[in-house]
């Protein structure tokens, strides 16, 4: 499998985003193939989609002042977090963990890097649709039939670092289900399902980088993936907090507190 780092220009919001990767494609002199997949980051297609807010803009709520002071953050990122998180369920400086479309991930998504100064980026509003949109678009222009994810990072606990999180999918299944398969003893997997899209998603951000590369995608050749003419958002690779061993252990921890 190949993961080759999609170079561009800086990318603003009136751009058309495919168009600038298609040229940075052609000036890496890379060439688009039927089941290559563009991995796309974030916060550069938020932007050509209206998501980067300009902070002077926001008015701060009460509650947002409080969680601003508490865990020291800009009041006016606090109020973007109070916005786009579903849930807030508590913090650490300069972060809150919160549920977004059934995923934990920090501040909502609310990002002040990779865009200019005195603004924040804010997920796109339908990564489904925007990886659907864009995979619908290639194969207009090129008649390639490809795969698209839509990648933010994220934070394992009691891991440093980031790692990359497939926010949508278009025209691969974003999880393998082993279970009911046999290992190379025979033993039955009973809860075994590979998180393929984030994993991928994970490949390309190695490449991307995080912060001045200004590398907003990734080119992948030969995934092990199935291809399928679907798309898939975030809620078709979450599994309910019942079942999740941190949020399981984590609700029986404040219900004990």
């Amino acid at each position: 499998m190949l993961v080759l780092p999609i170079k561009t220009r800086v990318i603003t919001e009136t751009d058309d985003i495919l168009s600038v990767l298609l040229d940075g494609l052609e000036k890496c002199e890379y060439e688009l193939a039927n089941h290559d997949i563009l991995g796309i980051a974030e916060t550069p297609l938020g932007t050509t989609e209206g998501r980067v807010m300009k902070l002077s803009n926001v008015e701060v709520s009460e509650e947002a002042r409080r969680l601003s002071e508490q865990y020291t953050l800009i009041p006016e990122v606090a109020e973007l977090i109070l916005r786009e998180a579903d849930e807030i369920l508590g913090g650490i400086p300069h972060v809150l963990l919160t549920i977004k479309e059934n995923t934990l991930m920090a501040n909502a998504g609310v990002d002040k890097s990779n865009v200019p100064m005195g603004h924040a980026s804010l997920l796109p509003k339908d990564p489904r649709a925007s990886a659907e949109r864009i995979r619908d678009e290639v194969k207009k222009r090129t008649e390639l039939d490809i795969g698209v994810i839509i990648i933010d990072s994220r934070t394992q606990p009691l891991r440093m670092g980031t790692v990359g999180m497939a926010l949508a999918v278009a025209g691969f299944r974003p999880v393998m289900d082993d279970r009911g398969r046999e290992d190379l003893f025979g033993n039955i997997m009973r809860i075994t399902r590979r998180a393929v899209a984030d994993n991928l998603a994970s490949a390309c951000t190695a490449v991307m980088g995080e912060t001045d590369e200004s590398v907003p995608a990734a080119l992948i050749r030969g995934a092990p993936v199935e291809f399928v003419n679907q798309s898939f958002s975030s809620s078709e690779m979450w599994i309910p907090p019942s079942e999740c061993m941190y949020m399981a252990i984590f609700e029986q921890w404040r219900k004990g507190k």
